[in-house]
């Protein structure tokens, strides 16, 4: 290695480490729920197939009585619910977050969160303070830019627009005195780029002052969905520059990093997908690792069971686990990344 290669700061790497310890303990337990697949928007971007609908009853049953059978002996549990689109199935939701609020009157040692990925179409009013008063208080919410550019990338099973009333559910959110937090995902693409310098500035005039809100802006991916080839991906040097300019807009001197508000850190953080005890648990029961690659053949590493015991194959499972036994921080952050690799050559554990 160059003497002049940048080193981690000594905080970054203390944090990473301390990840790592808490991604193999029995005392943290994390699930990204999926209570349906299916979805009310068709975005030019998605990689999902929405071939699976709802949650069974049985998966559900299943869901519940591992948290009850697990409970005792947690100091945290995080519940993350995504789809699809979770609020098509709030039914699920609630039902599950009732079962968490009466595990933690249980267990007081508990500390539950839940958080939730949602296009916020049915993020109204009082659907919004229900989810609250459930403990769904953490929400990543997506925009692609001012109205005439967002409607034509995020839009509805017909065909029509979505800025409107997301905009407006979430200034009811930010008009209400709710103790929550939201991340504004904001996907830029070499089309929408130079329109974004304007669209964040609307955000911050919004939202800045309210330390309840965060933005993130995030380049659009190709994620293996069927239009991957036509998307307008960042490409060239010029372009990532002014993406850059528009974090330092955005963020001032902490630059891209920074997740301004919400909570949010310089920090990297172990992606859940690493952890040994996080995963997805799928419409119809299948445990796997990773939301962004549903269809990948090593995605899936078990089985929820209705009576909430789990079958999982450990061989499945440690190749997305390997940056916790190798300590390599681009295996921590992204166990997809070389994952095919891992897969052929798996490296032996330290």
């Amino acid at each position: 290695m160059s003497a002049k290669t940048a080193q981690p700061r000594e905080d970054v790497v203390a944090t990473m480490q301390t990840e790592r310890l808490r991604a193999l303990s029995n005392r943290y337990l994390g699930l990204t729920l999926m209570p349906t697949e299916a979805c009310n928007f068709r975005c030019t971007y998605c990689y999902e197939d929405f071939a699976l609908g709802r949650m069974t009853p049985p998966v559900v049953r299943g869901v519940k009585n591992l948290l009850a059978a697990r409970a005792p002996q947690l100091d945290t549990l995080h519940l993350s619910w995504f789809g699809g689109e979770p609020l098509l199935a709030v039914d699920i939701v609630e039902d599950i977050q009732r079962h968490v609020l009466a595990l933690a009157r249980e267990n007081p040692g508990l500390r539950a969160r839940s958080s939730m990925t949602t296009n916020a179409w049915r993020l109204e009013r009082g659907l919004f303070e229900q989810l609250v008063g459930l403990g769904v208080n953490e929400f990543q919410i997506s925009f692609d830019g001012p109205e005439e550019i967002h409607d034509q990338k995020r839009r509805r099973l017909d065909g029509k627009g979505t800025f409107a009333r997301i905009w407006s559910n979430v200034l009811a959110m930010r008009d209400s005195d709710l103790c929550f937090r939201v991340i504004l995902r904001v996907h830029v693409d070499g089309e929408n780029l130079e329109a974004m310098f304007g669209f964040v500035d609307g955000l911050k005039a919004e939202f800045g002052a309210d330390p309840r809100f965060g933005i993130f802006l995030k380049p659009l991916s190709r994620y293996g969905g069927p239009n991957d080839a036509a998307l307008p991906i960042l490409r060239t040097a010029a372009e990532f520059r002014r993406f850059d300019e528009l974090n330092v807009h955005a963020y001032g001197s902490q630059g891209r990093d920074h997740i301004r508000g919400a909570g949010g850190s310089a920090s990297p953080e172990v992606c859940y997908a690493a952890k040994g005890n996080s995963h997805v648990v799928r419409a119809d029961g299948r445990l796997c690792k990773c939301t962004v690659a549903l269809e990948h053949p090593a995605n899936t590493v078990g089985r929820l069971h209705e009576d909430g015991t789990v079958a999982i194959d450990a061989a499945r499972a440690r190749p997305w686990m390997r940056g916790v036994f190798s300590g390599i921080e681009a295996e921590l952050l992204c166990p997809l990344v070389g994952l095919d690799a891992a897969l052929v050559e798996p490296r032996a554990s330290a």
